[in-house]
């Protein structure tokens, strides 16, 4: 399955758009500021009810205009299947799977898998550990099918554990009740995260090899807690630091993601170039094994690729270029010039589009 068309309307400076999609490769071209961004931008919004350059709404929506909508149509067995999400300035928003309103944007993300590569890739890495939990999430969520539930209990969880913390009146019954549900479902998501990150490695060095140079590289997954301890232990130790504090100091939600280069981390021996790559990386082992673990109803990842151009230099650029190719997903890719595009060579499905002032054409 692959996503045939987007219609979008009012998304940043995209008016009215409508574009029917090659199954394969679509190469966008465009000056700087001309909405190629804001393209891609889009396609994000649909598979996930949110945008990848900004955290507020008032941002993505077009000045002057009450709400942004954008719809896809999904090739799926011959027959149709349409998504579709809008947002207001008030907040409001609505989510529609084939005509059916839907509450949660996560059965957005189940339909329409998309991995964004783009300049900002790079604080995956050098960004917040919440960034890099967020990775192992997404991922985890999208090949084990009981991780969506687990994960919404250990939050709720979390949630009234730290309100019964920072609560006077809460009983040490109540606290201990939260605290063992907190235990149990930490320990789960541990254990699905795990086993991701464990057949994840493989297809991440494989990746790399041929993208990259690098060598001696290692994953390794960190659960939120001294691995040498086990959890019941720890909150039995720190129960009056969480008491102090006010919230809950171990758990699934200190988790983090490391690389190691030669057994040192590698933001900091890596250049920015390096880093790149092995943001890159993860992030294409994690669509490859996506697409090889993907449910039957299921759309194939869509790769939106914002920049490649001014990304990595001639002779990586040549070598991401014809890894994507051999990928199998759905890619929209963006560039300033369209001689980038022209190393995509032996391409049998493709389309070209030029995006000037807001306005696409083929």
């Amino acid at each position: 399955m692959s996503l045939e068309s987007i219609s979008i309307t009012n998304f940043r400076n995209l008016a009215k758009v409508r574009l029917e999609l090659d199954p394969r490769f679509n190469f966008v071209s465009g000056l700087n500021g001309s909405g190629k961004t804001s393209l891609l931008d889009a396609f994000y919004f649909l598979s996930s009810g949110r945008s990848f350059t900004t955290n507020s709404r008032r941002s993505f929506i077009m000045e002057g205009k009450d709400e942004c909508i954008v719809r896809g149509d999904i090739n799926k067995d011959a027959q149709p299947f349409r998504v579709g999400v809008a947002r207001s300035r008030a907040g409001a928003s609505e989510i529609r799977i084939n005509g059916e309103k839907i509450s949660k944007s996560s059965e957005l993300a189940s339909c329409l898998p998309t991995i964004v590569l783009c300049p900002e890739s790079i604080s995956l890495l050098i960004g917040t550990p919440a960034k890099r939990r967020s990775f192992m999430n997404w991922g985890t969520f999208h090949v084990e099918p009981i991780f969506k539930e687990v994960w919404e209990r250990a939050n709720r969880c979390l949630k009234q554990r730290n309100f019964a913390l920072q609560s006077k009146g809460s009983g040490g019954n109540e606290l201990a009740s939260w605290t063992d549900e907190l235990i149990k479902y930490s320990l789960k998501i541990d254990e699905c995260r795990t086993e991701y990150i464990q057949k994840l490695k493989p297809i991440f060095s494989g990746v790399l090899e041929r993208i990259s140079g690098l060598r001696d590289v290692e994953l390794s997954y960190l659960r939120g807690w001294d691995e040498k301890i086990h959890l019941n232990e720890i909150f039995d130790r720190n129960s009056e630091i969480d008491m102090e504090k006010g919230y809950t100091g171990s758990g699934f939600h200190r988790a983090d993601l490391r690389i190691y280069i030669r057994g040192k981390p590698a933001t900091e021996t890596c250049s920015r170039g390096e880093l790149k790559a092995l943001t890159w990386a993860l992030k294409l082992a994690q669509g490859r094994f996506l697409g090889e673990n993907k449910a039957p109803d299921q759309c194939e990842t869509i790769l939106l690729v914002d920049d490649i151009g001014a990304e990595f230099d001639g002779v990586h650029r040549q070598k991401i270029q014809e890894y994507l190719h051999e990928t199998g997903h759905q890619t929209i890719i963006t560039a300033v010039d369209q001689f980038v595009f022209s190393n995509f060579t032996g391409m049998r499905s493709s389309k070209l589009f030029h995006v000037e002032r807001g306005k696409i054409r083929d």
